[in-house]
C-alpha cells in the first residue's frame, strides 16, 4: 500500500510540474512584447512592455534586453535600428520591463514589413559552471506609415 501511495504522490507532483511548465508557450521562452500604439510615424512616441514572466518560469532571466526596429522587404533594407538598450532589473514585481522611445526619423520602405525585435540576453552555466551570456529574440509587428 505504501508503494501505491507513494506512486500516486509522485505521479500527482509530476502532474503539477508538467501544468506549471505549459503555462508558459513556447513562444514566450525570451519574453511577450506590446507596442502601444502598434501603428507609428517616425518621430512618433510609443510604448514598449515586455511581460517577462515566461522568460524567468523558463530560466532565461535577462541581463540585458535590446530593443530594435526590424524589416525584411523584397530589396535589400539597413540592419536593425537599436531602439534601446536596457539592463534587467530583477527586482519588479510583476516581472515587466516598460519604456517610452520615439520612432527615429529613417529610411523606412512601402513595401517592407516592421518588427520590433526583443533580443534577451541571459546567462547560462556553461559546462564548467562558468556564466555565458546567450542571447534569444522574439518578434512583434508592428506598422510604419507617414514616411
Amino acid at each position: 500500500m505504501f508503494f501505491n501511495f507513494f506512486s500516486l504522490t509522485a505521479l500527482a507532483a509530476l502532474a503539477t510540474a508538467n501544468a506549471q511548465g505549459s503555462s508558459c508557450p513556447e513562444a514566450a521562452r525570451f519574453g511577450n512584447v506590446n507596442v502601444s500604439p502598434s501603428t507609428l510615424s517616425p518621430g512618433e512616441t510609443f510604448t514598449v512592455t515586455t511581460n517577462l514572466t515566461c522568460a524567468i518560469q523558463k530560466g532565461n532571466t535577462p541581463t540585458f534586453l535590446d530593443y530594435c526596429i526590424s524589416a525584411t522587404a523584397t530589396h535589400t533594407v539597413t540592419g536593425p535600428i537599436l531602439i534601446a538598450r536596457r539592463t534587467y532589473d530583477n527586482t519588479t514585481s510583476p516581472p515587466i520591463d516598460q519604456f517610452t522611445a520615439v520612432l527615429p526619423n529613417w529610411f523606412y520602405f512601402t513595401d517592407a514589413t516592421y518588427s520590433l525585435l526583443l533580443d534577451n540576453s541571459f546567462a547560462r552555466p556553461g559546462p564548467t559552471g562558468e556564466s555565458v551570456i546567450t542571447t534569444g529574440g522574439i518578434l512583434t509587428p508592428i506598422n510604419i506609415t507617414g514616411f
